[in-house]
């Protein structure tokens, strides 16, 4: 059972610099204590204590009065919508936290930061952009409209259940989704529309999703059906020739958008990724050189004709479901291939990472735990003892 939280306004004793006693809420749990200014200060004489508000005497008791009367609804608001839910116990910090919030901008969070991606949109990548405008759609379908006020921990925490239990995203759907908001709350703070920062004691967790990747089978199943020309649609050609290049390549959906035969280097590939920004140089294999014969050798035309990612995934599941293949096809599963099969073939993984572009080794790690031959090749080792 909750133990509920007890507040009451006071006047505190000591005096500020204009000689007048701040009017505080203190508020109680458990033996423990907080107490929260406001912005009321006054003579000792102009404060009741049994009524906890401003005398009439006082030229401004009904500003004053008016405002110890917000911070009075919203605290009994807010204490009461934790008790009833006893899943989600108020701690004092919370509760000043909340507290802290009266009188900050009531103004909409969620029109700010749309103009605020439109006034930055040539500092952001194109994909980021959209990322942002597509989380902010999202947000909207959980509140319609949204103030700067509302940023609040229970907010977030509600939020997070909201797409767990109601969009049926997963954890890590949902902590990108928690990382956009605490990048926009970010920006708010630092342009002084919030106070207080509401992801403060909020812990946003990444676990390791399910990575597909094609088996070195599967692979061989695509790569039949395109070189022996069983996908007869223009398309669908195109779509697979550029797939089975990134399962070569190691190559992201945006690099292959804008890759073009002036990166392509006597043997290799070199380029600065879209993503990160990090130059990478990736020696082409002959099934790699292969699939860039094919295109015709315009140093100044993109390599491939590369489809919208809805388009693409789409076409790459008919592909799957057609060739046997009981995975979600997409761009990135490509690149997970990739780096499975070079692990499996015994490439180190510090020779994976450089190739990915990955700047964290750790990142290319996540790889060599899900391949189980790897680990029963190196085994298999002791039986040679």
């Amino acid at each position: 059972m909750n133990t509920k939280i007890s507040y009451s306004f006071i006047l505190k004793p000591e005096t500020n610099r204009s000689g007048l006693h701040p009017v505080y809420i203190r508020a109680f749990k458990q033996g423990k204590k907080t107490e929260i200014a406001t912005s009321v200060a006054l003579q000792k004489d102009d404060w009741s204590e049994q009524k906890q508000r401003v005398k009439k005497k006082n030229r401004a008791h009904e500003k004053y009065n008016a405002i110890l009367d917000a911070f009075d609804k919203k605290a009994l608001k807010y204490v009461l919508d934790h008790f009833i839910q006893e899943d989600t116990p108020l701690t004092l910090g919370q509760f000043k936290d909340y507290m802290l919030s009266v009188g900050q901008s009531g103004e909409s969070f969620t029109d700010y930061i749309l103009n605020y991606l439109n006034q930055n949109r040539s500092r952001l990548k194109l994909e980021t952009w959209w990322s942002y405008k597509s989380q902010i759609t999202k947000l909207l379908k959980f509140k319609k409209r949204i103030a700067f006020a509302d940023i609040t921990e229970k907010f977030i925490n509600d939020y997070h259940h909201y797409m767990l239990r109601v969009l049926g995203n997963n954890e890590n759907t949902a902590s990108k989704s928690l990382r956009s908001l605490r990048t926009f709350a970010n920006i708010s703070m630092r342009y002084g529309y919030m106070k207080q920062n509401p992801f403060r004691y909020i812990n946003i967790k990444k676990v390791d999703g399910k990575r597909d990747f094609l088996t070195r089978e599967e692979l061989g199943r695509l790569s039949e059906a395109y070189w022996q020309n069983k996908v007869a649609d223009a398309k669908e050609r195109e779509i697979l020739r550029y797939f089975l290049f990134a399962c070569y390549t190691g190559l992201r959906y945006s690099d292959l958008k804008t890759l073009n035969y002036s990166s392509v280097l006597e043997n290799s590939i070199q380029l600065k990724m879209h993503k990160t920004g990090y130059l990478v140089n990736i020696p082409l294999t002959q099934r790699a050189k292969l699939i860039l014969i094919s295109s015709q050798n315009n140093p100044f035309n993109s390599i491939f004709r590369v489809y919208c990612n809805k388009v693409t995934n789409r076409i790459l599941k008919q592909i799957g479901r057609r060739y046997n293949i009981p995975k979600k096809l997409t761009c990135h599963v490509a690149r997970h291939t990739f780096a499975t099969i070079s692990i499996t073939l015994g490439i180190p993984i510090e020779v994976v990472s450089k190739l990915l572009g990955h700047t964290n080794l750790k990142t290319t790690q996540v790889y060599a735990k899900i391949v189980d031959s790897v680990k029963e090749r190196e085994m298999s080792k002791w039986d040679k003892l």
